[in-house]
C-alpha cells in the first residue's frame, strides 16, 4: 500500500494587527489586511531586499497560475518549448514550463477541484504562494513578503488535502533539478519513510533549503511534543550538524505558541505568526470558486510559507549564500521568546519568533572578503555567512575585480581560521565577459548567471561578438564540473550577463532576463563592470524590453562585491 501524509489546517478570524504609521507601504489595497507582515518587521526587511533571483517550490494543492496577484511571479522553465509534445530540457517531464502536476501527471499545475473537494484544500496551495510572492505595487490585491521571487508550483496533494509519499519525493527532486532555492513543505505526517529522508538530504546537499511546518492538532486536542512523537519531514535530520530541515511552529501574535500548533526541541528551528493570514485563493467561478481572496487562516502551513518567504529575502541579498549557512542566519534572525511559554521546555519553539529585518540586517550582511593562506597562491571570497569559495584560476579572479595583485586587498589568515570557514562552490567566471574553453576541446562557450554554459559555433560567436578569440580564456578540465549545460547560443540575441552599447549610442545596457537595464551614473563601476567586455555597436535588431535602470551597487548582479 502506498503511504499517504496528511496537512492539518485549521480556519477562524482573529483580529489584525495594527499598522505603524511610519511603515513602507507598497500600493496594493488589501496590504492593510495582512498584518502579520507587520508582526515579522517586513517593511524595513523591503529597504534591503525584495527576493529577486530566488525560486521558491511549493508542493501543495496546487497554485492558481493565472491569478492576476500572482501569475507574473509564476517560474517558468525557459528550457522548455510550450505545447509542442516534446521534453526539450530532457528533464523527464514534457511541456513543464510552469511546474509539475504529480497526482495527475501532467504539466497544469493548478488546484483540481474534485468530487470530494475540501475547498479549504483547494485553496491551500494558492494561499502559501501568495504569503510567500503575491506581486506587489500592482495596484491590487496584497503583497508577498519576497514579492520579487518566483513561484515554482508542484501539484502533490489531491483536492481533499491527502498525498503520496512517491509524489512529494519525485516533487522534491524535480525542485532541486530545476533550480529552487527554497522548498516551502506546509504539510505532516507522522510516519517515517527513509525513501522521503533521502531525498530532502539531497536536496539539502545541493544547496536547497527545505522548511517544513510541524503540523497542528485538532480543536479540543493536545499539541505534540514533536521530540517524543516526530512528524514528518519537519523531524528529519538533527538541529545540529544535520539540520536538513528548518521545521517552524505557530505562534499568536503575542509570540506565545499556537494552542493548536505542535512544538520539540529536538524537532523545531524557528517560530512564526500563524494565525489571522489573509492571503489569495483560487478562483474558478466554474467550479464554485468565487473570491481572489481568502482570509482568517490559521495553521503552521502559514507560519512555514512566512518563514519561506523571508529566507528568499535573505536569499535573495547573497544569493552565494550556502543552504546550511543560510539556514544559521535565520536561526540568529529570531528573537528567543522561551520567557513567553513558561509551560514548554527551553528551546521547544526552536531559536523563537523570526524577525524579517533582524536576519537581513545581520551583521553577517556587508558584503565578502579576499582570503589566502600565507603560503598559497589560491585566493577565496569569504561571503557574509563564513563560507569560502575558492578562485579556481587567475582568469576566473580578474573576471569579477580589477587592477594588480598588488593593489588587491587581501588578507592572509591562518590555517586553522581557514579551516573554520564552510568550503562552499567554487566561483566561475563573470558573466558577460570571457568565453570559456576547456582543455582538450574546441568548443568555445559564453556564460550566463548561474554558471551556465551555452555552446557556440563560430559563425554565432563572430555575430554576438564580433572578433570573439579575445574574450576566450582556456579553462582546467578539472573545473569544468564548476559550470552548467545551458542552451546553445543562436544568435538571436547575447546571454544574461552580457553588457551591450547600440551603434552611435553611449548608453550601456545590461542584459538581464531578456529584458535591457540601462547603467546609470557610477553603477558600472559599483557592480564592478569593466569597459573592456562592453559588446559594442550592437544591431538594432537585437531589442528587449526596457527593466528598472541601474543606478546603484546590485549584490543580484555582483554577487562577489567586497567590503567598504
Amino acid at each position: 500500500m502506498l503511504k499517504k501524509f496528511f496537512k492539518l489546517l485549521f480556519i477562524f478570524l482573529i483580529g489584525l494587527i495594527a499598522w505603524p504609521a511610519w511603515a513602507y507601504l507598497p500600493s496594493d489595497p488589501l496590504y492593510y489586511q495582512q498584518g502579520y507582515l507587520n508582526y515579522v518587521n517586513i517593511s524595513s526587511a523591503w529597504d534591503l531586499a525584495k527576493g529577486d533571483g530566488v525560486i521558491v517550490a511549493v508542493l501543495d494543492s496546487g497554485v492558481d497560475t493565472e491569478h492576476p496577484d500572482l501569475k507574473f511571479n509564476i517560474w517558468k522553465n525557459t528550457k522548455e518549448i510550450s505545447n509542442d509534445g516534446l521534453d526539450n530540457d530532457r528533464n523527464g517531464y514534457i511541456d513543464d514550463i510552469n511546474g509539475w502536476d504529480f497526482v495527475d501527471h501532467d504539466n497544469y499545475p493548478l488546484p483540481v477541484a474534485g468530487v470530494k473537494a475540501d475547498k479549504l484544500s483547494v485553496n491551500h496551495g494558492t494561499a502559501l504562494a501568495g504569503i510567500i510572492a503575491a506581486v506587489a505595487n500592482n495596484g491590487q490585491g496584497m503583497a508577498g513578503i519576497a514579492f520579487n521571487a518566483k513561484i515554482m508550483p508542484l501539484r502533490i496533494l489531491e483536492s481533499n488535502g491527502e498525498g503520496l509519499v512517491d509524489s512529494l519525493i519525485s516533487a522534491i527532486d524535480y525542485a532541486v533539478k530545476n533550480g529552487a532555492d527554497i522548498i516551502n513543505l506546509s504539510l505532516v505526517g507522522f510516519e517515517y519513510d527513509s525513501a522521503l529522508e533521502e531525498a530532502v538530504a539531497r536536496a539539502n546537499q545541493n544547496g536547497v533549503v527545505v522548511v517544513a511546518a510541524a503540523g497542528n492538532v485538532e480543536t479540543g486536542q493536545t499539541a505534540k511534543d514533536l521530540s517524543i512523537e516526530p512528524a514528518y519531514p519537519a523531524c528529519y535530520g538533527d538541529n545540529e550538524q544535520n539540520n536538513t530541515v528548518v521545521a517552524v511552529a505557530s505562534l499568536n501574535d503575542k509570540s506565545q505558541k499556537s494552542s493548536f500548533s505542535n512544538y520539540g526541541v529536538d524537532c523545531i528551528d524557528l517560530s512564526a505568526i500563524g494565525e489571522g493570514i489573509n492571503s489569495l485563493a483560487y478562483y474558478n467561478p466554474l467550479e464554485g470558486f468565487n473570491n481572489y481572496y481568502s482570509y482568517g487562516w490559521n495553521g503552521s502551513s502559514f507560519s512555514t510559507a512566512i518563514v519561506s518567504g523571508i529566507a528568499a529575502l535573505a536569499k535573495s541579498k547573497s544569493l552565494s549564500i550556502s543552504a546550511n549557512s543560510l539556514v544559521n542566519l535565520l536561526r540568529q534572525g529570531a528573537e528567543n521568546i522561551d520567557s513567553l511559554n513558561p509551560a514548554l521546555a527551553l528551546g521547544a519553539l526552536g531559536s523563537g519568533r523570526l524577525d524579517a529585518y533582524k536576519v537581513l540586517s545581520s551583521n553577517l550582511y556587508f558584503g565578502g572578503q579576499l582570503i589566502k593562506l600565507k603560503d598559497d597562491s589560491a585566493v577565496y571570497y569569504l561571503d557574509s555567512t563564513g563560507v569560502r569559495h575558492l578562485f579556481s584560476n587567475s582568469n576566473v579572479y580578474w573576471s569579477w575585480y580589477s587592477g594588480t595583485w598588488s593593489d588587491q586587498n587581501i588578507t592572509v589568515v591562518s590555517q586553522e581560521e581557514f579551516d573554520s570557514f564552510e568550503a562552499g562552490d567554487n566561483v566561475t567566471i563573470r558573466p558577460g565577459t570571457k568565453l570559456i574553453r576547456f582543455q582538450n576541446s574546441g568548443r568555445v562557450y559564453a556564460l550566463s548567471p548561474g554558471g551556465l554554459l551555452h555552446y557556440g559555433t563560430d559563425e554565432i560567436l563572430k555575430k554576438l561578438y564580433g572578433d570573439y578569440n579575445k574574450r576566450v580564456t582556456i579553462m582546467q578540465n578539472s573545473f569544468e564540473s564548476d559550470y552548467v549545460r545551458g542552451d546553445n547560443l543562436d544568435g538571436s540575441v547575447p546571454p544574461d550577463g552580457s553588457l551591450i552599447q547600440y551603434a552611435d549610442s553611449l548608453a550601456i545596457w545590461y542584459i538581464d532576463k531578456n529584458q535591457k537595464v540601462k547603467v546609470a551614473g557610477q553603477a558600472l563601476s559599483l557592480n564592478g563592470f569593466k569597459e573592456e567586455y562592453i559588446i559594442k555597436n550592437v544591431s538594432l535588431a537585437f531589442d528587449y524590453n526596457i527593466g528598472v535602470e541601474l543606478t546603484d551597487l546590485n549584490p543580484y548582479i555582483f554577487i562577489y562585491f567586497l567590503n567598504d
